[in-house]
């Protein structure tokens, strides 16, 4: 089985109302998740770091340069998919200003966490949020 690295760069916030959100843009490519929500990223290209790669997948995706210095490693995630097993390199993220009206925050509750987006993000990125949310208010570590 073919092993592709991707890394990802997560964009979270916690604000006044207590409430994680997540920070996501519609897919327009004609992928299979083409039309979901999903966190910037990208392949890592040959000589790059996966945090070199986050940060470049957000430049070329949203148009906006992030500071490498504020990304902090999630974890490594996998997915299977057509035949290979993608390595996804979590990066995640404070709040920039400059994403503001590029895509859309996504509110996770604890009831729920990622389930009522179910359909709307790609499989992977709901143990990523979910995650996320245990780490930042259950202590849990990632």
């Amino acid at each position: 089985m073919k092993l592709v690295p991707v890394a990802l760069a997560l964009f979270y916030r916690t604000p006044a109302s207590g409430q994680l959100e997540v920070w996501v843009q519609t897919r327009t490519d004609d992928g299979a998740y083409h039309g979901m929500l999903e966190f910037p990223g990208g392949g890592i290209e040959a000589g790059e770091t996966p945090l070199q790669a986050a940060v470049r997948e957000v430049e070329e995706e949203v148009g906006i340069k992030i500071d490498p210095s504020k990304g902090r490693v999630m974890g490594i995630y996998t997915n299977e998919f057509s035949g290979r097993t993608i390595l996804l390199y979590v990066f995640l993220f404070p709040d920039s200003p400059e994403l503001k009206g590029k895509g859309e925050w996504l509110q996770i509750e604890k009831e729920a966490l990622s389930a009522p987006h179910q359909g709307k993000i790609p499989g992977p990125n709901h143990q990523m949020i979910d995650d996320l949310y245990r780490y930042l208010y259950d202590g849990a570590s990632i």
